[in-house]
């Protein structure tokens, strides 16, 4: 009886410690995720969170896995899209105002990504660390911000009467299709809270005073154009 009971407890030692090495929930806090990466089964599919119950047998081979853990607070940031039409620079010595075709739009953000897309986003060699993911972050702010300008551009351009602030969120982010280019994006905030557009009446009127037979690019071109005066220099030098 003494040696079962001594056979019984090394097998319950023995049961706990195994199911200690693999349990991995309790190493991930509250605000992060983690992502099982192990040499036999590569990147695991499942997200650890904490508070949910997740067991890895592959911790139970020596050096064979890691838990790699992620924040997920959301990013909060704001983004400023600066710029001028194509033919800015020309018409601004013709009406002597460079603020006329200049425009900028000033966003607050918040995003974050959900922890299955963490993981998707780790099988994909797009973040190995929450670095990596801050960063990912940043630059799709970046271009989900790039998206909503050109889309109050091309607004602007078409309405003379057009106000971005009229445009509402739902609207906006449904015509501008970020998550076509950000699927894994969380997006809670965002939020235009400051803009200037061009005066494209004035741009449309610059233009008809381009020399006639040089070709004049439209508010969306980068070529450049020249006026009577720039013409007349260049034949009197």
């Amino acid at each position: 009886m003494k040696k079962f009971s001594i056979s019984l407890f090394i097998l319950v030692l023995f049961s706990a410690v195994v199911f200690f090495i693999g349990w991995t929930q309790f190493k991930v806090k509250a605000d992060k995720v983690g992502v099982v990466i192990s040499k036999t089964s590569g990147v695991d599919d499942e997200p650890v969170e904490n508070g949910i119950f997740s067991w890895h047998w592959q911790f139970l081979l020596p050096t064979n896995a890691s838990l790699k853990t992620f924040s997920i607070v959301p990013l909060n940031t704001s983004k400023t899209v600066t710029g001028e039409l194509p033919s800015g620079g020309v018409y601004t010595s013709i009406y002597n105002s460079h603020d006329n075709f200049s425009y900028r739009f000033k966003f607050t953000i918040s995003l974050t990504v959900s922890p299955k897309a963490i993981v998707q986003l780790v099988k994909l060699n797009k973040i190995t660390d929450s670095a990596d993911l801050t960063s990912y972050l940043e630059n799709a702010a970046d271009g989900i911000a790039q998206l909503a300008a050109d889309y109050y551009l091309k607004k602007a351009s078409e309405n003379p009467d057009f106000r971005p602030e009229s445009v509402r969120r739902e609207d906006l982010l449904r015509n501008i299709k970020i998550y076509e280019d950000y699927p894994e994006i969380d997006l809670s905030v965002f939020a235009l809270t400051d803009s200037k557009i061009p005066d494209y009446t004035l741009d449309r009127k610059g233009r008809t005073q381009a020399l006639p037979g040089y070709d004049i690019p439209s508010s969306g071109s980068t070529q450049n154009i020249d006026t009577f005066e720039e013409v007349l220099e260049n034949e009197n030098s």
